[in-house]
């Protein structure tokens, strides 16, 4: 205060100072003038002292004047300030202490010097001054309260995900005082040189519960559906309906406890209606009710019997959740089933899916999909069909089949027609080898720039083999192209694409992509249209994914294969495509070496290399694999290969372990008991070790001992 009293006093008393002072010359002047009249002769020069004292007189005179009256102001001007003091003391001391506005002024340091009469009450000190630490009585950190003083806003802690997707972390500034919650807002104020910060606090008690409770009673839209009971039932003796009853009681019960509403709008499928606080509730719980139908066994208890669900949690309209639900279910069902997806708008997240469904395994489905598409694909102006990156034989073989579907829909016109794929790659140039007498595929293969440069407005895109888009040949495509169709045999990713597919046919329960474009073939009106070196492709695919018809291969599989047979296929030619040089097979032995079980019922091994990793290299570690699953007792196996500071995981398993999951959680993906992922910036030691952590985490938490396929 004294400061600015001082500043107040030089700023009035300038202007008459600098007034006297130009008086003063102006009179200096004129004396001066007098003098040089005195010296000409003009005015005697003994009147020159009487005209320099009427100077003087003047001088004085009107400084005096003009002093006297910036005086006057200047003590109305303390007057108003001591006034304004006075009040503003008395304002202050008001606010503190009859106000209720509890507020703290706190140092650089945290230390918490004055609180108001508000705050003493709820504190129970004894004094305004206090000088206690910040941190005895709120938790939230002083640099917090800093940033917020000097940028008006709190600041946030944002994060990105895999995918490059924000995560906002950002913990409200929130204290828990004396049982009651307070939000902080935080000024800065300067007092005697140094910076000290004011901070409301804002009792939030009250609107917290109303947000919460506005939370717990958001309305949240949920599908259920029954997985493959129909199909179950032809294979064991039991009534269908009493297991459809008992199933329907576990459902309505379970709904009663929460206070939600159970619908059924179609046979097996139902409608759920609760509230945001019973979807926490399951979620914490993770979704016990699918362990509790889980327990419903049809025939001699070796067939359990599972649902699927898709909760739609999204802010919005009943439309928007119950959109939002129907996404939600069709990424459960095509992820194999028994499980809970649940769709917040930003992700979707699954709960469950232990259990290897038989989702989707009649015919009935693949004739009114391969009718769909070849409609889709007779009215698209060109057709791509891509499949993964680093292709196999069941990811060419099917995008071959596509081809040969698309080519008989439009009447033999292939001009149009084109695969994304890589050339170079070794598993294409052996395939090509078979393709290459055949006149439409000497120009039907392209790189992905070229597929990027044939995208028209009515271009359609064909996803075969894959799912997941940063997986696909050429990810740039999908932001490019606005039809898109997916088939394949894969569990779909827990990701929310950015376009809406015309068509999805993913059926997890088949055993290659190869199949479920055969069956495709077999029942559409172009089933005599597929040529012998098409088919033996085809068959290589599935012999490939099943491993020889050992692993995964059902009643469908074989029915895909003597289509394929009808139709030409040439077993040694497929053969010879899965045939290893030497160099592989010491590499096989070299891995071999290295294995080691995990928590007795898992195996793990690894192929290390001090250069980048040859294609060779990446068959023999997936080889590798599949052949730890032929040892006794084994109910999983993971093979590693390190080369250029990533590491990629091969993981296989039987019908026990969803190695799906598990891959999952270390950013991969894959189905059931098939599955991969790549680990970048790391070392064989580092991925090894969370690994290992992520499947402790799946057996202790997600694995059932006696779950078996259903």
């Amino acid at each position: 205060m004294l400061k600015k009293k001082k500043n107040a006093f030089r700023t009035d008393l300038r202007p008459p100072l600098l007034i006297c002072a130009v008086l003063g010359a102006v009179m200096l002047a004129m004396l001066a003038i007098l003098t040089v009249l005195c010296r000409n002769g003009v005015i005697p020069i003994e009147q020159l002292p009487y005209y320099a004292l009427a100077l003087l007189a003047v001088e004085v005179l009107t400084a005096s004047v003009i002093l006297a009256a910036y005086l006057s102001r200047y003590r109305k001007v303390c007057a108003a300030n001591e006034a304004a003091d006075l009040m503003t003391t008395e304002i202050s001391d008001m606010f503190r202490y009859v106000v209720d506005v509890p507020y703290a002024i706190i140092s650089q340091d945290g230390t918490v010097k004055i609180v108001s009469g508000a705050l003493q009450d709820i504190l129970q000190f004894r004094s305004p001054i206090c000088n206690v630490p910040l941190s005895s009585f709120c938790s939230v950190p002083m640099k917090e309260i800093i940033g917020y003083a000097q940028t008006g806003n709190q600041i946030r802690d944002v994060t990105y995900n895999e995918d490059g997707v924000p995560i906002d972390n950002t913990v409200p500034m929130q204290a828990e005082i004396e049982g009651r919650q307070y939000g902080l807002r935080c000024y800065t104020m300067r007092s005697r040189g140094k910076d000290y910060y004011f901070v409301v606090f804002d009792d939030v008690t009250e609107l917290l519960a109303l947000k919460k409770r506005h939370y717990d009673e958001e309305p949240v839209v949920a599908y259920i559906v029954v997985d493959s009971l129909q199909e179950l039932a032809q294979y064991v003796r039991v009534s269908y309906r009493t297991a459809v009853s008992e199933i329907e009681n576990i459902l309505k019960d379970w709904v009663a406890s929460m206070g939600g509403m159970l619908r059924e709008y179609e046979r097996e499928k139902y409608l759920l209606l609760m509230n945001r606080a019973a979807l926490d509730e399951c979620i914490a719980n993770k979704f016990h009710i699918l362990e509790a139908v889980r327990n419903v066994k049809l025939g001699d208890n070796s067939y359990p019997v599972t649902i699927s669900m898709g909760v739609g949690a999204v802010d919005g309209t009943i439309e928007d959740k119950e959109r939002a639900a129907s996404d939600a279910l069709d990424i459960a069902l095509q992820k194999g089933g028994d499980q809970v997806a649940v769709n917040d708008g930003k992700s979707v997240t699954p709960y469950g899916g232990r259990v290897n469904t038989m989702y989707g395994s009649t015919t009935i489905t693949s004739r009114v999909n391969s009718q769909h598409l070849c409609r889709l694909m007779e009215e698209a102006g060109n057709i791509l069909i891509m499949g993964h990156r680093a292709p196999d034989y069941d990811s060419i073989g099917s995008c071959v089949g596509l081809a040969r579907l698309a080519i008989s829909a439009r009447k033999g016109d292939y001009s149009h027609i084109r695969i994304v794929i890589n050339r170079d790659h070794a598993n294409f140039r052996n395939c090509y080898d078979i393709l290459a007498s055949l006149p439409e595929y000497r120009s039907l293969f392209i790189s992905g720039e070229t597929g990027l440069d044939a995208v028209r407005s009515d271009t359609l895109l064909i996803m075969s083999d894959v799912s997941n888009v940063f997986n696909t040949e050429c990810p740039k495509l999908l932001k490019c192209v606005q039809n898109v169709v997916i088939i394949d045999h894969h569990r779909r990713p827990d990701q929310l694409y950015e376009f809406k597919p015309l068509m999805t046919y993913i059926r997890p329960g088949v055993a290659a992509a190869s199949e479920l474009v055969s069956e495709m073939l077999q029942l559409s009106p172009y089933r005599d249209a597929l040529l012998k070196e098409e088919a033996t492709l085809m068959l290589s695919g599935l012999m490939l994914d099943t491993k020889n018809f050992t692993q995964g291969a059902e009643t469908q599989t074989f029915s895909a294969v003597q289509y394929l047979y009808e139709r030409g296929a040439h077993t040694n030619i497929a053969r010879r495509l899965f045939t290893e040089s030497m160099t592989n097979l010491f590499t096989a032995c070299d891995i071999d070496s290295r294995t080691r079980t995990y928590r007795e019922k898992i195996a793990l091994t690894w192929l290390s290399v001090d250069h980048a990793a040859t294609e060779a290299d990446t068959i023999a570690v997936a080889r590798a694999a599949d052949k730890l699953m032929t040892i006794d007792g084994i109910e999983a196996s993971f093979a590693l290969l390190h080369a250029d500071n990533t590491v990629t995981i091969s993981a296989r398993s039987h019908d026990k372990i969803n190695v799906q999951m598990i891959m999952q959680r270390l950013g991969g993906g894959g189905h059931y008991n098939m599955a991969g992922a790549a680990l970048t910036h790391t070392s064989l030691e580092a991925a090894s070790q969370q690994l290992k952590t992520v499947i402790d985490d799946y057996l202790d938490h997600e694995y059932t001992v006696g779950t078996g396929k259903a």
